[in-house]
C-alpha cells in the first residue's frame, strides 16, 4: 500500500483559506449547513457540539458565517498542537485526519499516514485532491 506524497506545504495552511472550505465542507456534507452527523456533529463542517463551544457560545450551527469562524479557529488549533506534537509542519492530508478523527488518534500512529485505518487514509486523500483540484 503507498499513500501519495503531499505537496509542499505553503505557509497559509495555518489559514482554512477558501478553497479548504469548500473541499471540508464538501466532503463532510456535501456543504449542507443544515447537516447533523450520527455523533451529532453540526455545521457543514461537522463539528462537535463539544469543540463548536470551546470556540463560541451561540447555537447558530447552521449559520454558514458562524460555522466558519468556528471551523477557521479549530483548524487553526489543530495546525498549532500539529507543529508542536509533531514537530513539522503539517500539510493538507495531515490536517483533515486532524480534522476527521478522535484527538490523539494521528499521534498514536505517529503522525504516518501509512498506519492509519484505510477509511480514514481514502478520506484524507480525497480532501487533498479536492484541495489540489480548487489550485487549478
Amino acid at each position: 500500500m503507498t499513500v501519495a506524497k503531499a505537496r509542499p506545504v505553503p505557509v497559509s495552511i495555518a489559514v482554512l483559506d477558501e478553497r479548504r472550505q469548500f473541499a471540508l465542507g464538501m466532503i463532510e456534507t456535501a456543504n449542507k449547513d443544515q447537516a447533523v452527523g450520527r455523533a451529532g456533529e453540526v455545521s457543514r463542517y461537522q463539528i462537535m457540539p463539544s469543540v463548536w463551544r470551546r470556540y463560541n457560545d451561540s447555537r447558530y450551527y447552521h449559520n454558514p458565517e458562524v460555522s466558519r469562524a468556528v471551523a477557521e479557529q479549530h483548524w487553526s488549533s489543530l495546525y498549532s498542537s500539529f507543529k508542536k506534537q509533531a514537530r513539522r509542519e503539517p500539510n493538507d492530508f495531515d490536517m483533515y485526519v486532524l480534522w476527521n478523527t478522535r484527538y490523539g488518534y494521528y499521534a498514536s500512529k505517529g503522525f504516518n499516514p501509512v498506519r492509519l485505518h484505510p477509511v480514514v487514509r481514502d478520506s484524507a486523500q480525497r480532501f487533498v485532491n479536492l484541495v489540489v483540484r480548487g489550485e487549478s
